[in-house]
């Protein structure tokens, strides 16, 4: 599968045969983007409105925590805060074999029940940003707790954003990571590091 970041917390998951959006941008986002396509859409906030066409017959919406399985991907959504108004929906979905976790716009520390869900999650990805969403020392003891195989920091500064949110070397630093800024990244089940935590820096 190829992996690709679309700017705050969105992310595009390109299998062999599924295209998978996570926390597209809203209508109501400051990050503009044209019209995509996909099969399967998780919502970053639940009563989101997206740009978003089926690229097949029918879109599949994820927009509430639960369980969910569409062409062959499991998905597992939580809302954060786990009391009262959700902000935000963190998915754990099964791809090919690899188990991704998506931590949205979290904001604050996950709850004891959040962490054993996505401990040993193949690929991590968390934002890193600061502001409104957790900023590199939390995202950093976050990774810790987890203990990913691959890392990979979203939700930080891009062009055209009003949010004057951090750039992620101070998160790449925190983790003593040095890696090159890529576009995508390429993952197979087979190619996940065993011993060590990898982490992917890609451009948003």
């Amino acid at each position: 599968m190829h992996i690709e970041l679309l700017g705050l917390s969105g992310v595009r998951i390109q299998g062999d045969n599924t295209t998978i959006l996570l926390s597209p941008p809203s209508k109501k986002s400051e990050l503009k983007s044209s019209r995509m396509k996909a099969d399967i859409v998780v919502l970053g906030n639940m009563g989101d409105e997206i740009n978003v066409d089926p690229a097949n017959e029918q879109l599949f919406i994820i927009d509430q925590p639960g369980e969910f399985e569409s062409s062959g991907v499991f998905f597992y959504c939580v809302g954060h805060p786990p009391k009262g108004e959700t902000n935000s929906l963190l998915t754990s979905l099964t791809v090919e074999g690899v188990t991704i976790t998506h931590l949205s716009g979290l904001s604050g520390e996950l709850d004891a029940s959040a962490i054993d869900l996505f401990e040993g999650t193949d690929v991590l990805m968390i934002p890193t940003g600061g502001k409104d969403v957790l900023d590199a020392k939390q995202a950093s003891k976050l990774v810790n707790a987890i203990e990913p195989r691959v890392v990979i920091p979203m939700h930080f500064a891009k062009q055209g954003l009003k949010t004057n949110y951090d750039a992620p070397d101070a998160f790449l630093k925190e983790l003593g990571a040095k890696t090159e800024k890529q576009d995508k990244a390429r993952l197979t089940k087979k190619d996940l590091p065993q011993d060590t935590m990898q982490t992917i820096y890609l451009a948003s």
